[in-house]
């Protein structure tokens, strides 16, 4: 299911497990993953898909192995492609409920088989993210900058806009 950035603070995701974020805001994704972290409760473990690619059987025990002490585990992957298609498939076949998995990857192509199944199935969950516009950075830095109560000029605030190239990060 294809969830939209503005619809993440309005929806309660108590039933979906895993999360696909993609696309080239790093700064918006990073937001994203750490709203997500929060409204969530368990051990948060950190891995990066070659990790998981090149050791793949102990990535499977930590997954399927369950602690006496904690009930639930949030999962975030990093820098996740294609090649870690297989190893989701196989942990959506397992059904797991007490484990939320949050994929962060780069821009994926419109026929790719980790996108397409997000989006496909109502139980996972899909939140591209795109470049955000001059105006949203524009207002993102008044915000900063109003709430630590520096101030700077407009054209400052405009010269950094240009550089950020889309990406609030």
């Amino acid at each position: 299911m294809i969830i939209k950035t503005f619809e993440i603070n309005k929806k309660i995701f108590d039933k979906q497990n895993f999360f696909l974020i993609y696309g080239e805001n790093n700064g918006l994704k990073k937001e994203i993953i750490e709203k997500l972290k929060k409204s969530f409760k368990g051990n948060i473990e950190n891995y990066d898909e070659a990790q998981i690619l090149n050791n793949n059987e102990s990535f499977y025990e930590k997954l399927f192995n369950q602690s006496l002490f904690d009930k639930e585990k949030i999962l975030v992957i990093d820098r996740c492609s294609e090649k870690i298609f297989e190893i989701i498939e196989n942990i959506l076949e397992k059904n797991l409920t007490d484990i939320k998995i949050i994929l962060n990857a780069s821009v994926l192509e419109k026929k790719s088989k980790l996108r397409n199944i997000f989006e496909k199935e109502k139980e996972l969950i899909i939140i591209p993210t795109y470049k955000d516009t001059s105006i949203t950075l524009l207002e993102i830095a008044k915000k900063f900058f109003n709430n630590y109560k520096i101030s700077i000029s407009h054209e400052t605030i405009n010269l950094l806009v240009n550089r950020c190239n889309g990406d609030r990060g």
